[in-house]
């Protein structure tokens, strides 16, 4: 009887280190995907934030021709309003 015990808890033993071992394995893989999950989020949020700076300088350029039109615009408009009043 004490063997018999003894070859059950063995038995116990071995599936018990079975199941560990293949939820270590779980883990791993999960571990993986998720590195690379995270991986293509860094690299996306990259390309998003390159194509941001760039969209800002863009805007910016535009801002500053705008800007000078219309600094040179209202130079015009005074430059007529004093010829017309003389």
């Amino acid at each position: 009887m004490d063997e018999k015990m003894l070859i059950a808890d063995v038995e116990q033993y071995e599936e018990k280190i079975r199941r560990l071992q293949d939820n270590v394995s779980s883990l791993r893989l999960s571990r993986r995907i998720l590195m690379s999950l995270l991986e293509q989020l860094q690299l996306c949020q990259r390309e998003e934030t390159e194509q941001l700076i760039k969209e800002n300088r863009r805007l910016k350029k535009q801002a500053n021709i705008y800007a000078t039109r219309l600094w040179e615009k209202n130079r015009q408009i005074i430059e007529l309003e004093k010829q017309t009043r003389n």
